[in-house]
């Protein structure tokens, strides 16, 4: 898969399709960034600017290598027939609000290429893309992202509040909610949940420890939650499996058995589970909001990758799923097929990561500041973006997406390409004993994109030997469990959204202990300052004193942004998506 695809698009009249979306050099071309700038388009229909973003997007796949999951959700729509102001966050496409009033019955299969490995959510990170969409399900989450708003809101809590300066945070649940096996969703159950994630040493575990001091019921529907550091966006954890509530009861007395007959009070239960093939939940008919329309849920594992999934979804065999393969978002945003669907923008979609010591390289060579100065000096974005996918793609050296619509965008566009410097760094890591040598870990579908990280490390006076892989799995094994690597092309998409942008970066570069075994007080310092503010311009000044802690120590390169395209038949509707690509399906119906 290329590093960065080409996208060539027609002008367009407002509200009217005067051209079309093509792969080719017919049409006018415009880079992703062109797309992404606002004076690109004084009008344009809003269904051409989302295929022009998507298709010109960047999967974590097509960076060469494993992603851990993390998506972005933004902030505003383009509606159909309107000037396009083009800014970043979520676009919506198709035709998603249907025709008349929603309809009740029938079944939506969502084929995709994850699944969930255990409905434990004390233990799991879940996402849209490995089993979030099973666990919220059953269990729905206290809080969600409101992508349309750009907010937080509550869902199975009825309120979420905030002390003034939000180190203190009041659950307040809902009165006479219910899991299904009788016993009451309640503020006991709350915490017992809560709890169990802070012990769990799994999961979201780490940071709960570090972000939360104590959890308090105060009276049967009341939970305050008292954190050890201000965070505006304290909600996306909520919005996460530590906000999916298992019934106390049936985790107590079914012990290791309750994993396969998990119990909630979300708008579905479980029906019937294969792991790693097929996963059905039915409609819970005393869900606190009312029945689902739809009477079933299927979620189908698909092998063969996204393009078998979008055979299943073109061939009616599925009505959803979800990619990061442009190649398959082609197909997808191509009219004639009908389809409804989102996409979302991702900051650092392709970085390439440095092992700077952990327990399964502790003496590896990125421990040395001048060998990471040296390999992020060395790399010319703009030269991987020409030679991977001809020079249309978003290269970009900085932790947020700079020159293109990331709201969080500042002055410093990050690491900057000097190959004089990358020399002189080089030379002062060799006279500390660094004997020149890495290793280059990637995935075999970004192969011209590692060739040429390869050829610009030797252009420095590295020697680099490659170590390819065909499996997405050995990647994310080598760097998230064994953590023995000296370089990676790796995917870590980071989102605008506020939550995640934060949990994202303090999890891979703010805490001890993490894959690349880079930790800094300064950085962590920095991102719990952009944390601990709701105001958005002063956020971005906060983000802009994290990107120069990021860019003095480099942890890591960033390589590019990118775009992830979630999707569903033309005649589904009332699907929403909350952080991480988590859906909701409690209010989704299939038309005629």
């Amino acid at each position: 898969m290329p590093f960065f695809t080409l996208i060539t698009i027609t002008r367009l009249r407002t509200g009217t399709v005067a051209g079309q979306l093509m792969v080719g050099k017919d049409a006018h071309q415009y880079t992703l960034g062109d797309l992404m700038r606002k004076q690109v388009f004084t009008s344009l229909s809003a269904m051409a600017l989302v295929g022009a973003l998507v298709l010109a997007g960047c999967s974590s796949d097509a960076a060469g290598g494993g992603s851990d999951g993390g998506e972005n959700a933004g902030t505003a729509a383009v509606a159909p027939g309107t000037a396009a102001e083009i800014t970043t966050g979520y676009f919506d496409f198709g035709n998603t609000e249907g025709s008349g009033g929603p309809v009740t019955g029938g079944t939506f299969t969502f084929a995709y290429t994850g699944s969930i490995l255990s409905f434990d959510p004390a233990t799991q990170q879940y996402s849209g893309t490995s089993g979030g969409n099973e666990a919220a399900a059953v269990y729905g989450v206290l809080s969600e992202y409101d992508s349309e708003a750009g907010k937080y809101v509550p869902a199975m809590a009825e309120s979420v509040k905030a002390n003034d300066d939000f180190t203190l945070w009041t659950i307040g649940l809902r009165d006479g909610v219910m899991f299904t096996d009788g016993t009451p969703y309640d503020a006991e159950a709350v915490k017992f949940n809560l709890d169990r994630v802070a012990e769990s040493g799994k999961g979201w575990s780490t940071l709960w420890k570090q972000m939360v001091s104590s959890v308090t019921v105060k009276d049967p529907k009341t939970v305050e939650v008292k954190l050890n550091s201000a965070w505006a966006d304290f909600q996306f954890l909520l919005s996460q499996a530590p906000g999916m509530i298992a019934s106390p009861t049936v985790v107590q007395t079914e012990g290791e058995n309750y994993l396969n007959q998990p119990v909630g009070a979300g708008p579905f239960v479980l029906k019937s589970w294969t792991p790693g093939q097929s996963l059905e939940v039915i409609a819970n008919d005393d869900y606190w909001d009312g029945r689902p329309n739809l009477d079933s849920v299927i979620f189908q594992t698909v092998t063969g990758g996204d393009q078998a999934a979008s055979d299943a979804l073109l061939a009616g065999n599925a009505q959803g799923s979800y990619t990061g393969n442009i190649p398959v978002a082609l197909e997808w945003l191509d009219p004639a097929n009908g389809l409804n669907g989102y996409a979302r923008v991702a900051n650092t979609s392709a970085v390439l990561l440095m092992n700077n010591g952990t327990p399964g390289n502790p003496d590896a060579s990125a421990k040395d500041i001048n060998v990471r100065r040296a390999i992020a000096q060395a790399m010319d974005t703009t030269v991987i973006d020409q030679r991977a996918d001809d020079g249309l793609g978003l290269p970009n050296s900085g932790m947020v997406v700079w020159d293109a619509p990331s709201i969080w965008q500042n002055d410093d566009p990050g690491l900057k390409f000097d190959l004089d410097a990358a020399k002189a760094s080089l030379k002062k890591a060799k006279a500390d004993g660094f004997d020149g040598k890495l290793d280059l870990l990637y995935q075999t579908t970004g192969e011209q994109a590692a060739l040429t990280v390869q050829a610009l490390l030797q252009t420095a006076g590295f020697e680099v030997s490659t170590t390819p892989t065909s499996a997405i799995g050995d990647i994310i094994t080598r760097v998230l469990v064994n953590k023995d690597y000296d370089l990676a092309m790796y995917g870590w998409p980071v989102p605008d959204e506020p939550g995640e942008l934060f949990t994202s970066y303090l999890g891979r570069f703010g805490v001890e202990g993490n894959p690349t075994g880079f930790y800094s007080e300064s950085l962590e310092d920095a991102l719990k300052s952009f944390a601990a503010t709701d105001d958005q311009e002063e956020k971005k000044a906060k983000l802009a004193d994290v990107q120069a802690e990021f860019t003095k120590d480099v942890p890591a390169v960033p390589l590019g942004g990118g775009i992830g395209v979630v999707t569903w038949a033309g005649n589904v509707h009332g699907i929403t998506v909350s952080s991480r690509v988590t859906l909701d399906f409690s209010k989704a119906w299939i038309e005629g």
